[in-house]
């Protein structure tokens, strides 16, 4: 395009096109694969779970999913608020019990929202929340926020150090579970590891100091483009960490692969690392033996209890996120701010 002055401006679109033809199918493929792992498998895994539940919903009520208009996902997310969703189709919940619908909490509706954004992405069409009634969905979540503002809090109870001391002393066992069970509890906490990080030390990734271990963490929640940290577990002298995870790849003759592995229901070792869902158990069951409510305990129970207990101790703040991986302060001061409410009270002089 010519203008006056013999200012030339290039035609873009017709430029751009010539250097960006559509794609080969091997180069395709490739490129949706390095996407699809911008996400964590966990998350990935979440997200395919709640939109597989939407999409339930859909064909139940004659709706289309994909692409869904904001009315639709409104209509699915305050349903979820007031009485939950369960497909009319058989399930079968964790216990081997047919799931029931119940009004499900704010942060699990903002992650079914978050699952519903992200398939509309991932096919390349317009999110829910980008097209133009997007105010009504908007303000339906809005309302969905202040009604559940008073729910009672889903966190659970911190393992911290007291807990957790009545919790390896129930595992008086001398067989394999005892050992492996004792020595996930203690590393679990002493590190501050998410389960996901847990069940992915490998013994190649755990190197003997002599203050204690160090383990690398390659990636983790906080750290998707695979940085890495190195987490130093102390040879403490009271829940014992050092001890434990020393003792048990002694008695199961691990020299490599992952630490923490299945076992059969007879015992008997497996070559596959545990699952998530395992360290959960295994903290539900210790909890029990221990004498506390098993349903206030799940396997985030070992990092929060780490937290807890340092932020007890007068632990350096910015010590404690380095320890746990956090992305910000805040997030580490979530775990610690109750106890400090208490300390140095204003009415402590006079209360």
């Amino acid at each position: 395009m010519s203008l006056p002055g013999d200012l030339v401006v290039a035609d873009e679109v017709n430029v751009l096109t010539a250097y960006l033809p559509e794609l080969a199918p091997h180069d395709r493929d490739r490129v949706d694969d390095y996407v699809a792992r911008a996400s964590a498998e966990s998350t990935l895994r979440a997200y395919q779970s709640d939109w597989r539940l939407f999409c339930a919903w859909c064909a139940e009520n004659g709706y289309r999913s994909l692409p869904a208009t904001p009315a639709i996902v409104a209509a699915f997310l305050t349903l979820l608020a007031e009485r939950g969703f369960v497909p009319q189709a058989p399930q079968q919940s964790g216990g081997g019990r047919a799931a029931v619908a119940k009004p499900l909490g704010r942060s699990t509706i903002g992650r079914r929202l978050a699952a519903i954004v992200f398939a509309h992405r991932a096919a390349g069409v317009d999110p829910p929340t980008h097209q133009r009634d997007a105010a009504r969905l908007d303000k339906a979540m809005r309302a969905i926020r202040r009604d559940k503002r008073d729910d009672p809090s889903g966190k659970k109870r911190p393992a911290d150090g007291d807990v957790l001391r009545d919790m390896l002393r129930t595992i008086s066992g001398d067989d394999l579970r005892a050992y492996r069970d004792r020595a996930l509890l203690a590393i679990g906490m002493a590190g501050a590891f998410r389960r996901s990080e847990l069940v992915a030390i490998t013994v190649g990734r755990v190197s003997d100091e002599a203050r204690g271990l160090l383990v690398r963490v390659p990636t983790s929640k906080t750290d998707q483009e695979g940085r890495g940290h190195s987490v130093a577990i102390p040879d403490g002298r009271r829940l014992e960490p050092v001890r434990h995870y020393r003792a048990w790849l002694e008695k199961a003759a691990i020299d490599s692969g992952p630490v923490f592995r299945k076992l059969t229901p007879q015992g008997r070792l497996t070559d596959h690392p545990m699952s998530a869902q395992g360290v959960a158990l295994v903290v539900k069951a210790a909890a029990r033996s221990a004498g506390y409510p098993e349903a206030l305990f799940s396997g985030h129970s070992l990092r929060a209890g780490f937290l807890t207990e340092a932020g007890r101790q007068n632990a350096n703040l910015f010590k404690m996120r380095e320890h746990s991986r956090h992305a910000s302060i805040d997030m580490v001061a979530e775990y610690v701010r109750d106890h400090e409410r208490f300390r140095e009270h204003a009415g402590e002089g006079f209360l």
